[in-house]
């Protein structure tokens, strides 16, 4: 059985026993008296509780021994009034039991109960402090910091007023520094109170907790809590000075995390200071390089996010200048070219970082003895510096070689790895490849949505990029939807006056602008404004109708007009951008098996509707060979448009043509789908070859 577990039992059923053999029964002779049969119930009853508890407590059944000590505290509020001598050990028992079973936030209203009633008792001033300390501490669990504030400051008061400086007090008193850190006025006296407490106590219980608080700074990093890792690195510089000396090691390494949690939380004037005393109080030893490379490198890193480069630079070339001739890791060595390569690219000097970088990769091209994530991290940056180089092959090289890395199962972060396909949309961009470039971007996007916090501005640049292709590509919904998204942060991030603010709605409005027909149409636009503006952009022969059933039949409500079928993607591009709201085109019947006979060209076919899907109930596609009527089809389609999005080009009486805007993640168990879907498809493997070489368009047909 748990001691603690013991110790509480033992406790609480002694001190109840007691209060009703010496004080309960006599004082309530008249009710006994009154209610003999009913009290000898309630005694009973207890009686057998107390021994049940004593037998799940050393089952350690904690479940259980709260049920227990809930019924005997509801019994004892019933019979016997609320008496703290009796009620205060069952209310211990009952938080410190929840505390065992692991819900220790159950515990608050029986702390919350127990703190007036241990007033009555002065000489239980410690008791009394534990409480608020453990009520303290759930507050602050819950990120109720206020509610917690006032409980720790009357710990430390009752603690001060006996004039006990043992670790508990000092414990509180770290507590109350880690509230009162942004308000100097208040932190100041307490690093004094901190520092005197500490000086009274025995050298080893201080070291014990300045490595305690080393560890939380750890802790808090790992779960991304800058500010607790802050609190936490006070602590241990504070400490670690009392119990190791200010010229220890020790100290020294507790004041560099102190400084760059300082920075990390943007305090950076007080980190800057912090930092420049530390590097001149490290300069002054003759055995600690590795400490000043760690603090000239995160100075630098404070001047990059203050936007002083050529600081930050000066302070790279000076680490660099530590690590000439020394024995330093690779990774050491590899991070500390990469950050040098960063402010050079920072300052403009792509030529010089690009040659950094390649410095950098020559200790570990495949990042062999490096963090993978800084491994994965310069790979993005030098592709950054070398797109700015218009070296654009050896880019899209550097990103391809961090994909394959993650999914070979390197320990590289999803948002670094949307960097590395935003690299790639954005070389395929300047390459011209603009399908490829909506894919990467897609793909960024999608990672960083899942990723990041809404608000994040990486966000922006995602959806900034990703408009520009849609764009480019013609579609003008999803162009102004992107743009509309990062108008909308800027607003929230920036204020509606703010310069980037401004340019994103000037982008949005242009944006919008580009789209609008080349030629002015009335609102809503008729059928003959639609088939002058397609001989107008076209150049093609007007047809008062479409076909289908392979141009046997005519459909007169819409027009078309007739193209080289060579032609007939470029037209249809063209057409698409030129057409009104509310209108659409596609490549309609190209094999002539009626009595028009127009070998080698193609109709592209106009019509009103809001629904791509129309195309193909016009075109009348089906597969009726195969069990597949029109509908079946866009059933389908509809469901790659979902998961993919889709724009249909192309529709007739047994083919269907459709770009996929995003590459399934798994293109094998697609080109499968696909051909089950269309057997005449024939291979998986040439459906694959046929995605990948044509842009990401799907050409889909039934004999």
């Amino acid at each position: 059985m748990d001691t603690l577990a013991l110790l509480i039992f033992a406790g609480a059923a002694c001190l109840l026993w007691e209060w009703w053999r010496r004080k309960a029964l006599p004082s309530h002779e008249e009710e006994l008296a009154a209610t003999d049969e009913n009290i000898e119930q309630v005694v009973a009853e207890i009686q057998e509780l107390q021994q049940r508890l004593g037998d799940v407590v050393k089952r350690d059944d904690y479940a259980e021994a709260i049920f227990i000590s809930e019924r005997m505290l509801a019994l004892s509020d019933d019979y016997f009034g609320d008496d703290p001598e009796v009620i205060l050990p069952l209310l211990t028992a009952l938080s410190n039991f929840y505390h065992l079973a692991g819900q220790s936030l159950k515990a608050m209203p029986y702390l919350q109960r127990s703190i007036p009633l241990r007033e009555n008792f002065p000489a239980l001033y410690a008791d009394q402090a534990d409480s608020f300390s453990q009520l303290a501490d759930l507050y602050l669990h819950l990120g109720a910091a206020r509610e917690a504030l006032p409980l720790i400051r009357r710990e430390v008061e009752l603690r001060r007023h006996h004039s006990l400086p043992d670790e508990a007090m000092l414990r509180a008193q770290c507590k109350l520094l880690s509230l009162m850190l942004d308000e100097p006025a208040m932190a100041v006296p307490l690093r004094r109170d901190i520092t005197a407490t500490a000086q009274k106590l025995d050298q080893e219980i201080v070291t014990y907790l300045a490595n305690e608080a080393n560890k939380a700074v750890n802790d808090a990093l790992h779960a991304g809590r800058v500010r607790d890792a802050w609190a936490a690195a006070e602590h241990a510089a504070l400490l670690a000075a009392i119990a190791q000396g200010t010229d220890d090691e020790i100290t020294f390494v507790c004041r560099s995390n102190l400084a760059e949690m300082l920075r990390r939380n943007r305090h950076f004037e007080e980190a800057e200071s912090q930092f420049l005393q530390l590097i001149a109080d490290l300069e002054k030893r003759d055995n600690d390089t590795e400490g000043l490379r760690i603090a000239y490198n995160n100075l630098a890193l404070l001047y990059d996010e203050c936007g002083r480069t050529s600081d930050a630079a000066s302070w790279r070339e000076r680490q660099m200048g530590l690590l000439q001739g020394a024995e330093v890791s690779t990774g050491s060595h590899f991070n500390a070219l990469n950050n040098l390569a960063v402010s050079q690219s920072n300052m403009g000097d792509n030529n010089t970082a690009a040659q950094t970088y390649a410095n950098a990769l020559k200790l570990s091209p495949d990042g062999e003895g490096i963090d993978s994530r800084l491994w994965a991290e310069t790979l993005n940056n030098y592709g950054i510096t070398l797109i700015n180089l218009k070296r654009f092959p050896e880019a899209g090289r550097l990103y391809k070689k961090v994909i394959e890395r993650k999914k070979a199962g390197a320990d590289i972060p999803m948002p670094v790895v949307a960097g590395s396909f935003n690299g790639l949309g954005i070389v395929s961009d300047q390459l011209g490849k603009l399908a490829q470039a909506q894919d990467m971007f897609e793909r960024a996007l999608a990672i960083k949505e899942k990723h990041l916090p809404n608000d994040h501005l990486s966000l922006e640049t995602a959806r900034h990029n990703l408009g520009s292709i849609y764009a480019q590509q013609g579609d003008a919904t999803r162009a102004a939807q992107m743009a509309q998204q990062v108008l909308t942060s800027r607003e929230k991030r920036l204020g509606p006056e703010h310069p980037e603010t401004q340019s994103a709605r000037k982008n949005l409005v242009a944006m919008t602008n580009a789209f609008e027909p080349a030629t002015t149409l009335t609102e809503p636009a008729m059928r003959e404004d639609v088939d002058a503006l397609m001989v107008q952009t076209t150049g093609g022969e007007l047809l008062r109708y479409a076909t289908y059933n392979f141009g046997r039949t005519r459909d007169t409500s819409v027009s078309s007009v007739l193209i080289p079928e060579t032609q007939a993607i470029a037209l249809h591009l063209k057409l698409e951008l030129a057409l009104p709201y509310g209108w659409r085109c596609f490549i309609g019947s190209t094999r002539w098996l009626g009595e028009e006979k127009h070998d080698g060209m193609a109709e592209l076919v106009a019509i009103q509707s809001a629904s791509q899907f129309d195309c193909l109930r016009v075109a009348r596609t089906d597969a009726v060979n195969h069990g597949l009527e029109t509908e079946d089809i866009i059933h389908t389609l509809q469901d790659y448009d979902q998961r993919f999005g889709i724009r249909i080009y192309n529709a007739s009486t047994d083919t269907v043509g459709f770009m996929l805007l995003r590459l399934p993640e798994d293109l094998d168990v697609f080109a499968q789908e696909l051909l089950d879907f269309c057997m005449d498809l024939e291979d998986v493997e040439l459906i694959k070859q046929m995605i990948t070489s044509s842009g990401n368009r799907v050409e889909l047909w039934w004999d």
